[in-house]
């Protein structure tokens, strides 16, 4: 394999302009359509500064009250778990508070604290950046999301950029289009999450280490090289840190391809001021718990996962069989060739009839030359088996067929790499171990704290540019192939995009339960349209009520929140003008309902009943 030209075209850019006009569309359709969810809400108040359920904002909802606490006699109904202190108790009764209240001014020691118990210390760098884009959007679930697409649409245009510089042109159209109609990377860019700026990050990180690597010496431009790693290697950390998995496989990639004294020396600078940012953060500032946090979640989802408890989903022991299981599917879903096979065909006797179609299709074409058959079925032969095969499946005929094919066309990467010149050869290692690594480390991880809770696609998603890119490289060298495999290869392939069509559409209607997290489709916004009705219906003299739920202690840290659930008010009051003087109180005889109690109406002005709209909370 040689690199094809690397120089832009006319005809390159424009098709990269339609390539990005058609990703931004993508990630653009359906954007506000469905209701934001836990991990949302989370992105919305730390971002404020705010803690969910309102540690920092207990003085804002209730008037506290301290009691002698008695502690040297016995409780006469002692509960599970008791609330005391030595002194005195502390006990808060529900005031009226306003929404001008609500947005008192925040410190940073309140944006550390709302980041550390509403999002364990995690993603302070996506805040940061996040804060001041809502102070200009607004709070609308369009503009907290398109914060997402425009990193999601810069992934696209850095791997085009990527690709083009170590693999050429044609190589970046291709990848550039993969990621552009990749359903991962369209999902997250529907959530106001950190996920698609830390991908956006890590890909340029990855970008700077290459150049760095293959550094010539007296190059000029090295120390920007330099700088650039370390801003988004650094910044991406401080975006999740998982993004150590991706800085692991640099670093195995350096083990074997930097060579000199010099570049190591270098290297292990940029090391110590990539980490300077997060190791600042996780000892001094808002990170300062994160560790401890991340060590109690990680027990509670260990005991989860051997009593059999469903609080926070199925949580599965982490045996070899079922880490297998829940790795499999993340491994496929890398590939637009398998995306989804893995979890929609099951059967054991179909799944058999597949694998040995695959390699019988390996075996033909390794060694038909040396096989004898008629003249007119060596080149039937890969279709008539596909045929054939279709008899023996159950169901899925087709998918199962794309399975094989698929399997077979894979196997074309040794010869993909036996092709490469030397220098192609050390890249394609790079793409290999980013392909690998992030997976394999939430693998070890898993054993390591004995669930599997950690191993999802969105925590492994760092693969998915340098997948791509190895598939773009794949699809040019199918077009060398005889043409009764090039045929075999590109119309199943074809057939799979029908089917990432049909993940898409689930997806866009909020019935993806592997890329939305819903099965059912979720309402619009409840809070934001509950917001505008009340700016609609309130007059002075009325009252806001919202549902107050008894508060679960579940953990040390619920201690310090108020006895009962303050979410709805804290999301609604969100979308309120920040200098409003509704009078709102919380409802500690409903759960499910705000409404307005209007002067001498005796009937309530009931505004919106959550029940089943609370996505997560729930």
């Amino acid at each position: 394999m040689s690199p094809n030209h690397t120089k832009e075209t006319l005809r390159s850019r424009l098709l990269l302009i339609l390539i990005l006009v058609a990703g931004l569309g993508l990630r653009l359709y359906q954007l506000d359509r469905y209701s934001i969810f836990f991990d949302e809400v989370s992105t919305l108040l730390v971002s404020q500064g705010i803690v969910l359920e309102g540690a920092n904002q207990k003085e804002a909802f209730a008037s506290r009250e301290l009691r002698d606490s008695r502690f040297w006699t016995t409780p006469a109904f002692p509960q599970k778990q008791v609330l005391r202190t030595f002194t005195a108790n502390e006990i808060y009764h529900p005031k009226p508070f306003t929404p001008a209240e609500f947005w008192a001014p925040k410190s940073i020691d309140d944006y550390y604290e709302a980041m550390t118990r509403s999002d364990i210390g995690n993603s302070p760098f996506y805040y940061a950046l996040l804060h001041p884009w809502i102070d200009i959007f607004g709070f609308s679930d369009f503009s907290i999301r398109l914060f997402s697409v425009v990193f999601s649409l810069l992934i696209i245009g850095l791997t085009y950029i990527f690709a083009r510089r170590f693999f050429g042109t044609n190589t970046a159209l291709i990848a550039a289009g993969i990621t552009a109609i990749e359903p991962f990377f369209i999902a997250y860019s529907h959530q106001a999450r950190n996920y698609s700026l830390t991908f956006f990050l890590t890909l340029a990180a990855t970008y700077f280490f290459l150049q760095i690597i293959e550094d010539k010496p007296g190059k000029r431009n090295v120390i920007w090289l330099y700088i650039g790693y370390i801003l988004s290697a650094g910044l991406g950390l401080l975006s999740h840190f998982l993004v150590i998995s991706v800085l692991l496989a640099h670093g195995l990639y350096a083990l074997f391809f930097l060579r000199t004294i010099k570049g190591w020396v270098r290297m292990a600078i940029a090391a110590v001021f990539t980490l300077s940012g997060v190791t600042w953060w996780l000892m001094f500032g808002g990170g300062v718990y994160t560790l401890s946090s991340l060590q109690h979640q990680a027990e509670r989802y260990r005991y989860q996962a051997e009593t059999g408890g469903q609080a926070f989903g199925v949580i599965l022991p982490a045996t070899p069989l079922n880490v297998f299981n829940k790795s499999l599917p993340i491994f496929s879903d890398l590939i637009l060739f398998t995306n989804g096979l893995a979890d929609a065909l099951g059967g054991r006797k179909n799944v058999a009839v597949a694998l040995l179609v695959a390699l019988i299709l390996i075996v033909w074409y390794r060694f038909k030359d040396k096989i004898n058959t008629p003249a007119w079925l060596t080149p039937r032969f890969p279709y008539l088996l596909i045929i054939i095969a279709g008899f023996f499946y159950n169901n899925h005929k087709l998918q199962f067929s794309i399975l094989s094919v698929s399997l077979f066309a894979l196997t074309f990467i040794p010869d993909l790499h036996q092709n490469a010149d030397r220098r192609q050869r050390a890249r394609l290692w790079l793409l290999y171990m980013m392909a690998l690594v992030p997976t394999l480390f939430l693998i070890l991880m898993s054993f390591k704290n004995g669930h599997t809770y950690g191993i999802m696609q969105r925590y492994s998603g760092f693969s998915f540019p340098y997948v791509i890119i190895l598939l773009s490289l794949l699809l040019q060298f199918y077009t060398t192939l005889k043409v009764e495999f090039r045929v075999l290869i590109f119309v199943f392939l074809a057939a799979q995009l029908y089917f990432v069509g049909l993940r898409l559409k689930e997806f866009y209607e909020d019935r993806s339960p592997k890329y939305g997290y819903f099965a059912v489709p979720r309402v619009p916004n409840p809070y934001l349209e509950a917001a505008r009705k009340i700016e609609a219906t309130y007059q002075p003299g009325d009252t806001i009520y919202y549902p107050a739920p008894r508060y679960e202690v579940l953990s040390e840290m619920d201690r310090t929140f108020l006895p009962y659930s303050i979410h709805d008010a804290q999301i609604t009051n969100l979308y309120f003008p920040k200098d409003a003087q509704y009078v709102q109180v919380m409802d500690m005889d409903q759960t499910d309902r705000i409404w307005i109690k209007k002067p001498g109406r005796k009937e309530p002005l009931e505004i919106m009943k959550l029940t089943g709209k609370r996505y997560g909370f729930e």
